[in-house]
């Protein structure tokens, strides 16, 4: 499986449903876009563990190979870090998107909680007989 296509697909279909603007069941798909996240937060649990275990052995490795120079163990010092450079890109990867998503579930709630009418409508408080445009206050 292909996450990082996994999860652009998901994030290309919930951004095409927010631009047509087929509001529908914004809570199905708020369900569902949150139900994606917990799985992502899982994988980037699981990531950021994996890569602190690359990320100490290859630092154990290397003060090891300081301390007793031998090419054994430079290779495989060489090997860990050749490891560890993919990991910590992915890791980024996942992170990021995690973080984007967290803004398309908010737009998501804030499209489902937008009131139908139009809200660019000023409103005129009253203040002695007379409108004004304060936008809150008691008039005097």
């Amino acid at each position: 499986m292909n996450i990082r296509r996994y999860m652009n697909e998901h994030e290309a279909r919930v951004r095409e449903v927010l631009e047509k603007g087929d509001v529908r069941d914004l809570a199905g798909l708020k369900e569902s876009h949150d139900r994606m996240i917990r799985f992502m937060q899982h994988e980037r649990l699981i990531h950021l563990l994996v890569l602190l275990a690359v990320a100490s052995f290859f630092l154990l490795l290397l003060a090891w190979t300081w301390t007793r120079p031998s090419l054994p163990l430079l290779l495989l010092s060489g090997l860990f870090l050749v490891l560890l450079v993919p990991y910590i890109l992915h890791y980024y990867f996942l992170e990021n998107t995690v973080q984007r998503w967290y803004v398309i579930s908010d737009e998501i709630q804030n499209r489902e909680h937008r009131p139908k009418t139009n809200t660019n409508i000023h409103r005129i408080h009253k203040t002695r007989g007379r409108p004004s445009r304060r936008s809150g206050g008691r008039g005097r």
